[in-house]
């Protein structure tokens, strides 16, 4: 009679290992009772925070405004000036092109190995593994305009100089949030300078005096940040409802690196002011009949940019999420031992 190697059963965290355990009556392996298999998922939670370019010709992004005409003296007699009054314009170009691709194979014939009769199908196999394509390439889309958001929060600069990236609405001010209200009330003085017809938010060499369209309008926070603040007064400051907020709020979703974003930065920005170029999105497939499996790839090549000719605001609310911090949580005493 053959022999039956057993495990022992797997404990509340499960096994790596397949328990292979004989049934109690009959000599035999206890086969498979249900079978899951699953990809790797992954979300862009922050798509919206950058203007899109979508390019079908050409390989370069154009980003120009016209300045506003300016007030001259209306005169009643004389000769009529006829001379020509054109308009300025101030221009910005970007052509940063990055191709990136990503690969994953199909094996049909040991995709039949390795389904259960009532586990997961072979279609829903094969659609699982095609998957991972797009949602690799989606967390990697994730990434990049993650620290996109990360430096503007970073590199602010004095609005009385030129040079740097943004605005720094903590240096201009001199002064910075010491607790939650205060971080409101900066966000609210932030929201109200990029909405409103002046050159806050922009450097000075490209500064042209313009207002943000509110639709236009974006705050980016991080989670960390966000669940420190009062939402519904949070919505009431701006005169908004929840749903009309967080149609403007950018989310960072919790980083455990803190060296991967910078939780304690909040922007206030056109959201033309960061952009997001996608020239190439393409699926392609190499079928290798010899071996039998197939290739299949997700081609993309994007840009992403800082777009100088629109405004954004940076702000450091350190001093606050600290302070709101030592209010609810404390720090834990670890040792002490036990009883002696």
């Amino acid at each position: 009679m053959a022999q039956v190697t057993t495990i022992d059963v797997t404990t509340l965290i499960g096994s790596d290992t397949f328990p292979v355990n004989a049934n109690d009556v009959y000599d035999l392996v206890e086969t498979i009772a249900v079978q899951n298999i699953r990809a790797v998922k992954s979300s862009n939670r922050i798509e919206d925070a950058f203007y899109d370019y979508v390019v079908d010709n050409g390989a370069v992004v154009e980003e120009a405004i016209i300045e506003m005409a300016e007030k001259q003296s209306f005169v009643k007699s004389g000769d009529p000036d006829f001379s020509p009054k054109d308009p300025k314009l101030a221009v910005k170009y970007f052509n940063n092109w990055v191709a990136k691709q990503f690969q994953t194979t199909i094996r049909r014939s040991d995709i039949r190995k390795i389904i259960a009769d009532k586990g997961t199908g072979f279609d829903e196999v094969v659609s699982e593994i095609l998957a991972t394509l797009s949602e690799g390439e989606g967390y990697d889309d994730y990434k990049a305009m993650r620290d996109i958001l990360n430096d503007a929060t970073n590199v602010g600069f004095d609005q009385s100089a030129s040079g740097g990236i943004f605005y720094d609405a903590t240096s201009s001010k001199g002064y910075e949030p010491k607790n939650m209200k205060g971080v409101i009330y900066a966000l609210r003085e932030m929201y109200n300078a990029v909405k409103a017809t002046n050159l806050v938010g922009l450097d000075q060499t490209y500064g042209v005096l313009q207002a943000t369209p509110v639709e236009d309008i974006r705050i980016a926070v991080s989670e960390s940040l966000l669940n420190l603040i009062d939402v519904v007064e949070l919505a009431n400051v701006f005169n908004l409802s929840k749903e009309e907020l967080f149609g403007k709020l950018v989310v960072i979703p919790f980083e455990a690196d803190p060296k991967d974003y910078d939780s304690a930065r909040v922007l206030v920005y056109d959201r033309k002011a960061l952009g997001r170029g996608t020239r190439l999105f393409e699926y392609s497939q190499d079928v290798i009949g010899k071996g039998l499996y197939t290739n299949h790839y997700l081609t993309t090549e994007r840009c992403y940019f800082y777009n100088k000719l629109f405004k954004c605001c940076s702000l450091n609310v350190t001093t606050a999420m600290q302070a709101e911090l030592a209010e609810i949580m404390q720090e834990v005493v670890s040792g002490g031992g036990g009883e002696e």
